[in-house]
């Protein structure tokens, strides 16, 4: 054995041998394949042995050299808890005996070929570089002892859960900076709070569905845009005071992961309940509503497929990038010529779209493929898509709002994806803004700006005089927006313009920052003009950190 990154990893000097009738070789492929995710690593060999890698071990696969050959017919695996589960539900094997029944760590199962698996839990070890924290929550509990602190409310339990989302998307640092922006609000990321073992359960259940963000520490100020969304949907305020429409509103958002959860991670269906429907969620509010879904439709001028189609464009490609590319052609087989489902013919005008959303959305959801046949996928994916009461697919916003967390992620992060996505509503949102400050876009700073009224105020000039200039700043509390007018001039240094705007708002100026289109983060110490301002230029402000900000030089 040797160690790699923390973890113990087989090598050749641990293969394990089995041996079967040559006829019998193909058949056992296609079930480990299926079983186990098993992976072919070597075929060349004389005797036609196979070798394969089964869960985290190498096997060799011999043929009979004879009718009257013996078998080498017992593997020891180990694997995880997760898998344990899963192969003991698989009707094909048959099992002999299980130690440790209660936690089902060791367990032995037969295969159709007369094969004898021993599966056992695999201890891992971790080293102070590497944190897994799917392996943290499987250490910290088992998880169909998974509960709740008793008294936890709703309001509590939703931004213990965002919260865990964002974190397992985009890493400590958001851990780090919601700590340093709203220290009081988060006390379960605190060391000895009594729902800090709770946050990294769900931290542990997403770890298992929502990739890790590769563009987080790429880009100087995405940090804050994680930020701006995250309180964005949060609404800190509403959420303290319990009330239960910003609830549901966080549980909408996170309803296609947690669907995933539910579904995929053992022991999260037995202490939680299964996602509602956002038509649901809002039949129980009465007379009010949620906020519209930010994965609406805003681009059949683009793509030239309707709402409605976009809707199941969306869900559809969710599964795939969940459960691999084989469902869309099991898919496209079960539905024919259905022209709701046309996009999945490369010549249709729909196909383009399809295959860009399968892509992003395949940077933000983790792989399943091979867990489940296509035919049980198939039946999950038919039951979020069609109301079988009415025939018809269901409400085009339930759509919308099961792919809206996945969606948001890729949005924000994929520039042109968002603008073939997202820019017709951001847009229709800023212009809103203006008169009736209505909610902020939370991507790519389309609402949060500063624009100069008198903009015909040439930028190299120093001595112009003083010009009205309107600040439009999200709170820390999500949707909320400031409008305040102040004068400045060009000559003016930008931290005495930036000391004029917190006078007015509830944000530090340190933590205040104005950026321009092409310049980046403008610098305190220089002037609008020094900082290469140019007239009718719209300036943004946001709050930033300087740990992910880069100044002009």
């Amino acid at each position: 054995m040797t160690q790699f990154c923390g973890y113990d990893c087989c090598t050749e000097k641990a293969m394990q041998y089995l041996t079967l009738e040559p006829g019998k070789v193909p058949e056992a492929l296609k079930l480990y394949a299926e079983a186990f995710q098993a992976k072919l690593v070597d075929d060349s060999y004389e005797d036609q042995s196979v070798q394969l890698k089964i869960l985290n071990s190498y096997v060799l696969i011999t043929p009979w050299v004879s009718a009257s050959g013996s078998s080498d017919s017992f593997l020891e695996l180990p694997t995880d808890l997760n898998s344990i589960r899963r192969i003991r539900e698989d009707k094909r094997f048959v099992e002999i005996d299980r130690t440790s029944s209660t936690e089902n760590k060791r367990v032995m199962m037969k295969d159709p070929f007369g094969i004898t698996f021993l599966l056992r839990m695999e201890k891992k070890k971790m080293t102070r570089y590497v944190v897994d924290h799917g392996l943290l929550f499987r250490r910290a509990c088992n998880p169909i002892a998974f509960g709740f602190p008793q008294g936890i409310s709703p309001n509590d339990l939703c931004t213990i859960k965002l919260t865990a989302l964002f974190v397992t998307r985009y890493g400590m640092g958001f851990r780090m900076a919601l700590k340093k922006i709203a220290s009081t609000e988060f006390g379960f990321l605190n060391l000895n709070h009594i729902w800090r073992r709770l946050f990294f359960n769900f931290v542990g259940v997403y770890t298992s569905i929502v990739k890790p963000s590769e563009v987080v520490y790429r880009s100087c100020d995405f940090m804050g845009k994680a930020l701006e969304l995250f309180f964005h949907l949060l609404q800190l305020k509403n959420v303290k005071m319990g009330g239960s429409r910003t609830v549901m509103e966080v549980d909408a958002f996170t309803g296609g992961v947690d669907y995933f959860a539910y579904m995929d991670f053992v022991g999260y269906s037995d202490v939680m309940p299964r996602p509602q429907r956002r038509s649901v969620m809002i039949a129980q509010l009465g007379h009010n509503t949620l906020r519209t879904p930010l994965s609406a439709s805003w681009c059949t001028t683009i793509f030239f497929v309707s709402p409605e189609v976009l809707g199941i464009i969306k869900l559809t490609a969710l599964f795939v990038a969940r459960y691999g590319k084989r469902i869309a052609c099991e898919l496209m087989e079960k539905v024919g010529r259905n022209p709701l489902f046309s996009f999945l013919d490369p010549s249709d005008c729909g196909f383009p779209c399809y295959n860009m959303v399968v892509k992003v959305y395949s940077k933000v959801l983790k792989n399943f493929e091979l867990v489940y046949t296509a035919d049980i996928v198939l039946q999950r994916y038919f039951q979020s898509l069609w109301d079988e009461e009415k025939d018809e697919p269901k409400d085009l916003d339930d759509l919308y709002s099961f792919v809206e967390c996945v969606d948001s992620f890729a949005q924000m992060e994929d520039e042109e994806f968002f603008h073939k996505m997202g820019c017709r509503q951001a847009n229709l949102l800023r212009n809103s803004l203006i008169d009736h400050q209505a909610h902020v876009y939370p991507f790519h700073d389309q609402t949060s700006r500063v624009s100069f009224r008198d903009q015909n105020s040439p930028a190299n000039v120093q001595d112009e005089g003083p010009s009205s200039i309107k600040v439009c700043v999200p709170t820390l509390d999500g949707r909320v927006i400031i409008e305040i007018i102040v004068e400045s001039f060009f000559g003016e240094k930008v931290a005495s313009l930036k000391e004029k705007i917190v006078k007015l708002i509830q944000i530090p100026s340190k933590y205040l920052k104005l950026r321009g289109k092409s310049v980046g983060v403008l610098r305190d110490d220089k002037s609008l003009a020094d900082n290469n301002v140019e007239a009718r230029e719209i300036l943004t402000a946001t709050w930033r950190f300087s740990r992910w900000e880069v100044e002009i030089a």
